[in-house]
């Protein structure tokens, strides 16, 4: 991450020029900067607040009470959670689903139900936004950079190939238990199963059966995918507000809709596929592609940075600040440390004074 700041830093002082930046700055309309800057961040807190209540609703439909105002809180950490270790949609999945059971008590299997369900969503309207891209670029006049389509292409062919691994866990019963007994064979292969509770292939077995279960809820009732596609599709557009309103806030207003289509899905690639490693590199990419778009130079690093504010700082800061309040609340809560024995002493691991 530093190595990428510095980096960035260079580029700004080889290619762009502190001078020019600062002229830029100081000729800005301050009033419109203040007013559509700050609408950008609350459409980026709108938009993982709508994130949070499709899987809200899809936990409410397999009976899992939980609050809305904690999973909000638990989609943060997921996020910040995928950015900080490069395995994106795993890491933070895996990390969303532990919290939400250690609140309620229920099984993994429903939670990580709903939770898959709530992924396959964003990753249907992600593929239809990515075609659309595809299709815009492609018809846009002028030369059009081959590498931009060629990432695109990239980017859908890997999100199909996620959403049909998806759908293989939901559709065939046996799938995720194939998946658990595979792993169960490497680690005992590895000699580590010994360190694990003699009874936890049981217990996995019977997650399993109730994440297929609630696969099998959601395909025979898919009203109840109504209201989280609805969410999921105000996400994104809220997403793409942000685009918009940043670019407002330079005073930048003539750039089509393609243009934002574009640098959404281009950012959620990159920051996909190099979380914390994008740094630097993700931010020069973007200065450059929009001057490609007609934007200068000192407005495309300003544009790339105040982005990369939205979609990068912001859930880390979020999400690191999450990760310290919801640990303390478990720490100083006496009824949260009772449970947490119990669960332990379940698990067959002593538990800690």
């Amino acid at each position: 991450m530093l190595i990428g700041l510095i980096v960035f830093l260079l580029y700004l002082h080889f290619f762009v020029g502190f001078g020019e930046l600062l002229f830029v700055l100081e000729n800005l309309n301050s009033a419109d900067y203040v007013l559509y800057y700050s609408l950008a961040i609350t459409a980026a807190v709108l938009s993982v607040f709508f994130v949070a209540a499709a899987w809200h609703d899809l936990l409410n439909s397999l009976s899992v009470k939980t609050k809305l105002r904690s999973v909000f809180l638990y989609t943060w950490v997921g996020y910040f959670v995928d950015l900080v270790v490069p395995c994106q949609a795993v890491c933070g999945e895996v990390t969303r689903i532990y919290l939400v059971h250690k609140e309620n008590r229920e099984s993994y299997g429903p939670i990580a139900a709903s939770s898959l369900t709530n992924r396959m969503i964003t990753y249907v309207i992600s593929s239809l936004g990515l075609l659309t891209g595809i299709i815009l670029l492609l018809t846009r006049a002028g030369d059009v950079p081959v590498y931009l389509v060629e990432l695109l292409v990239v980017a859908l062919v890997g999100t199909a190939i996620y959403l049909a691994g998806l759908f293989y866990l939901a559709i065939d019963e046996q799938a995720a238990g194939k998946l658990a007994g595979l792993l169960f064979k490497v680690l005992g292969f590895l000699r580590l199963n010994k360190y694990l509770p003699a009874d936890l292939p049981e217990r996995t077995q019977n997650s399993l059966l109730m994440l297929h279960e609630g696969f099998v809820t959601f395909r025979n009732k898919p009203r109840c995918l109504v209201k989280p596609f609805f969410f999921q599709f105000l996400s994104l557009v809220f997403n793409l507000a942000t685009y918009f309103l940043v670019f407002y806030s330079l005073g930048l207003r003539n750039l089509y809709l393609d243009f934002f289509i574009i640098v959404y899905f281009i950012v959620g690639t990159i920051q996909i596929a190099a979380a914390v490693f994008s740094v630097g590199t993700l931010d020069i990419a973007l200065a450059n592609l929009f001057v490609f778009y007609g934007v200068p130079i000192q407005f495309g690093v300003l544009a790339a940075t105040l982005l990369r504010f939205l979609t990068f700082w912001l859930p880390i800061v979020t999400g690191y600040v999450t990760v310290q309040v919801v640990g303390a609340r478990k720490l100083l809560n006496p009824k949260d440390r009772e449970n947490i024995a119990v669960q332990q002493t379940i698990e067959g691991q002593p538990s800690k004074p």
